[in-house]
């Protein structure tokens, strides 16, 4: 008995050191395990803004993007920012005057939906105060998120780190202004002359390693957490909670301030061995004693090449592991035991698997009951229970379509019952169930105070006679009446065409009315009638204008059609007897197929439809001209049309008339031209990239050889190549604004707007414009905005002691003359003329020559009138015909 108590004794003391060493091995296993899995993550999320940053310092180098150019970088940036997901912004500072552009996905109201974009900036036409918008994928702004604020990224924490390294690097854990907390790769933008011009950022926030930490599998009670070498937390895996937000400043969270007890005398102990001084350079493992619980720590410093210095800790209590090992002692005294109830749990399962489809089928089925529509899962199975499924969800699809097509029909009745012209009221017997705001309108009530109430008490003799034909018609069975009832209405009489519909219906007796005031028409008949002393000469006037070979047409000052010509009606394919005393645009019905305001109703009321109701009505004197296309036997037809207003004896405007003349041949020719021109330029266009796309290689490899030794002669050949290459390309840049000459058609457009447009793009500095044109528009070819912003920023270029620039219009003898002054040093009396040749300049000498050319496409001329020393004076002078004021 002793001998088998002693050899039982060796075998658990042997037993027992065996599973010491296997608790041991398996904690530092799934310890490397952990920080491995930790390590490699570390490497490429905060690898990925290191590389966004070296792309766009190789995109800025190589010309791919230009810094100066807003629009350029928000495109570049939002490209990258979809294409590495993980950064949370990418933006650029620049050093001269703090010009700021970002693109993120955190903005002030939050994380965005993973396909908008937040776009910041800071610029001078921002007055240098920050704005950001909400934008979607393709960069359309949605809406402004942030009210402008004084921004200067320069006095910015990132921005600094990035000066004073002067080379890739990490940020110091810092703030936002939005309040998220982050930790940003920054890399300095150098000149050619090696000057820092700029900063280029890539932001993660600390919350990107928190989450990775949360949702890593350690063990039952295992946690891991990383912290710097001053004690400060990074991440947790246990909580979120490592800074806080006092009063828009961040407080960072010591270690040894935490609540977690793991953290604290882990950090305790690192302290204690000098460790977080920098002693620790290679991954160590010890054990600690934290709340009567053996604890498995292991450290592992981690560094990068940009200046990181943290260390990853994983904390795995020694209970996790030999809890398992004293279960396996237990596991063959409660084998049977364990046999047993896993059968019993094997039989539960497999019969809540054989229900668990009809169960979901049942809530499906209770959820379309209750009419949730959407709410239906699907089965994936290929017996009854998954055809009937299906089945089902056929069903709730097709209920749905049903459902929301009588929604549609609803909505649309109610819109069409809401919009209609004629009033309309339904009634049940006598009662009033609903009217339009047509019958509020005319009956001056509205619907609240009517419905409900009998229609023999409403609306006086009206009403009396809509009850006497709903009596009627119950009675005699009729569905359809019609009677005209007159009415005093604010002295006039007024002529009220009433129309009753019975409609069909099991339960209620409803009647359907429609009311439509026919004053007016009879008003028309009166009149026409009293026109029968000037039959003579009508007819007269009228045999001269059958006879023309134009389509033509007159209207009285009521709109009423008066004559309709022999070429109209062959036009229009509309008789003489069938137009004669139309009005309601029945003339623009024949003609455009639309009831509509057209160029006669302008002439004949000009401050009631003003001349901006289309955008390309030329006026001379009483005459207004426009052309339209239609459609004319299946053939798309061009014409001109010719309007003007008819005068009686004292100067009253009595009628209009107008004539149309078919220009089809001309548009043909017209538009031939057009796509001519179009192939034209395209094949330049083509040519123009491929000349581009050779000076870019040219370019890269001069900027090549800057990094390698070359002689002062060599490097002198290589500055002068530069220099052409540029030339070439600002003599490229010309050809294409020379080709866009002319390309489309002149319109209208708004001075004063275009003025503002361009102003808003210049980086005027303290320079003052003042715009004074306001409600002018000049006809003039579409890159009349070119020409704002050649004169402004020839002004600002050249001007020197240039402090103001003024913008006015002047009307005079029927011309417009559009005047752009400044208070510059001027232009000597010698250069007046030739400051509009091409070459001229000390710039590209392109720019005044392309403004005379834009405007002379247009007949529209400029001079420059300045006296020199005193500023410029450039008069754009507009051609009568070609300007208009706008009613506003």
């Amino acid at each position: 008995m002793v001998l088998l108590v002693c050899a039982m004794g060796i075998i658990w003391v042997f037993s027992f050191l065996n599973s010491q060493y296997i608790v041991s091995d398996l904690a530092g296993q799934l310890e490397n395990e952990i920080s491995d899995r930790i390590v490699q993550h570390l490497d490429v999320y905060l690898e990925t803004p290191q590389l966004v940053n070296k792309l766009c310092l190789d995109s800025i180098k190589f010309g791919g993007v230009d810094i100066h150019d807003n629009s350029a970088l928000e495109k570049y940036f939002r490209a990258l920012s979809y294409r590495f997901p993980t950064v949370e912004s990418i933006c650029y500072a620049n050093e001269e005057d703090g010009n700021y552009t970002i693109i993120s996905t955190i903005g002030s109201e939050g994380i965005t939906n993973g396909t908008d974009r937040y776009l910041g900036f800071s610029r001078a036409s921002t007055n240098y105060s920050f704005e950001e918008y909400l934008t979607d994928n393709e960069g359309r702004i949605i809406r402004q998120t942030v009210k402008p604020l004084p921004y200067d990224p320069r006095t910015r924490p990132w921005y600094k780190t990035a000066i004073t390294s002067d080379k890739p690097s990490w940020t110091p854990i810092y703030m936002w202004v939005e309040g998220v907390v982050s930790q940003d790769a920054v890399i300095p933008v150098h000149s050619i002359d090696n000057r820092i011009i700029g900063v280029l950022d890539t932001s993660l926030t600390l919350i990107g390693i928190s989450d990775f930490l949360q949702n890593l599998e350690i063990s039952q009670n295992g946690e891991a957490f990383i912290l710097e070498k001053s004690g400060l937390l990074i991440a947790s895996s246990e909580s979120n909670n490592t800074y806080s937000n006092e009063n828009g400043t961040l407080i960072r969270l010591s270690a040894l301030n935490s609540s977690d007890l793991i953290i604290q005398a882990t950090t305790r102990y690192l302290i204690n061995q000098a460790h977080l001084n920098g002693n620790i350079t290679v991954q160590e493992q010890f054990k600690l004693d934290i709340n009567n619980t053996r604890e498995w720590i292991q450290v592992t410093p981690y560094q990068d090449q940009y200046g990181l210095d943290w260390l990853i800790v994983v904390a795995i209590p020694e209970s996790d592991i030999m809890g398992k090992i004293n279960h396996n002692n237990n596991l063959t005294f409660l084998l049977i035991v364990t046999v047993v109830i896993c059968i019993i749990f094997l039989c539960i399962g497999l019969a809540r698997w054989i229900t668990r489809p009809i169960l979901s089928l049942n809530r499906s089925a209770r959820s379309l009951s209750r009419g949730n529509w959407t709410d239906w899962t699907d089965l994936d199975r290929h017996d009854e229970i998954g055809e009937l499924s299906q089945s089902f969800k056929q069903m709730a699809n097709q209920l749905r379509t049903t459902f929301v097509s009588l929604k549609s029909s609803e909505e649309r009745y109610i819109r069409l019952f809401q919009s209609s012209a004629d009033a309309i009221l339904l009634f049940d017997n006598f009662t009033l169930v609903q009217m339009n705001k047509a019958g509020e309108e005319m009956f001056n009530i509205a619907s609240k105070d009517a419905i409900g109430l009998d229609i023999r008490n409403l609306f006086a003799d009206i009403g009396l006679g809509i009850g006497d034909m709903i009596r009627q018609g119950s009675e005699s069975g009729k569905s359809y009446l019609d009677r005209t009832i007159s009415r005093t209405n604010n002295s006039e009489e007024q002529y009220m065409n009433i129309r009753l519909t019975h409609i069909p219906d099991e339960n209620r007796n409803l009647s359907l009315v429609h009311i439509r005031d026919i004053s007016d028409q009879r008003k028309a008949i009166i009149a026409f009638a009293e026109q029968d002393a000037l039959k003579e000469s009508y007819n007269q006037i009228n045999t001269i204008l059958q006879l023309l070979p134009d389509p033509t047409f007159v209207i009285n000052a009521e709109g009423q059609i008066i004559i309709w010509n022999r070429a109209i009606e062959k036009l229009t394919g509309k008789n003489w007897d069938e137009m004669i005393g139309k009005k309601n645009y029945a003339y623009s019905k024949a003609l455009h197929n639309t009831e509509k305001p057209i160029l006669i109703d302008i002439a004949l009321s000009p401050k009631r439809y003003g001349l901006d109701l289309y955008p390309d009505i030329e006026q001379s004197g009483d005459l207004l001209k426009t052309s339209f296309d239609i459609d004319v036997s299946g053939e798309r037809k061009f014409f001109s049309c010719l309007a003007g207003p008819l005068y009686n004896k004292v100067g009253e405007i009595i009628g209009a008339i107008e004539s149309i003349r078919d220009i089809t041949s001309h548009k043909l020719n017209e538009e031939a031209l057009l796509i001519a021109n179009k192939k034209l330029n395209l094949l330049s266009s083509i040519t123009r990239h491929d000349i581009l796309n050779k000076i870019m290689i040219t370019k890269a490899h001069l900027f090549l050889l800057d990094d390698t030794n070359l002689t002062s002669e060599q490097i002198e050949s290589t500055s002068a190549i530069k220099r052409s290459m540029i030339e070439i390309e600002h003599f490229v840049s010309f050809t294409k604004t020379y080709q866009e000459l002319g390309l489309h058609v002149p319109i209208w457009q708004d001075v004063g707007e275009t003025c503002n447009r361009v102003i808003k793009d210049i980086n005027v500095g303290s320079i003052i414009i003042l715009n004074n044109v306001f409600g002018i528009s000049i006809l003039a070819d579409p890159l009349f905005e070119k020409v704002c912003y050649n004169i402004i920023e020839n002004a600002i270029r050249h001007g020197e002691n240039l402090s103001e620039i003024s913008i006015s219009g002047v009307e005079q003898n029927g011309k417009l003359t559009l005047i752009f002054e400044d208070n510059g040093i001027g232009i000597s009396t010698e250069n007046k003329e030739i400051i509009f040749e091409r070459g001229f300049g000390k710039n590209t000498g392109y720019g005044l020559f392309l403004t005379r050319e834009i405007l002379s496409i247009s007949d529209i001329s400029i001079i420059e009138s300045g006296q020199p020393g005193f500023g410029c004076r450039f008069e754009i002078l507009v051609p009568k015909g070609k300007f208009r004021f706008n009613n506003k």
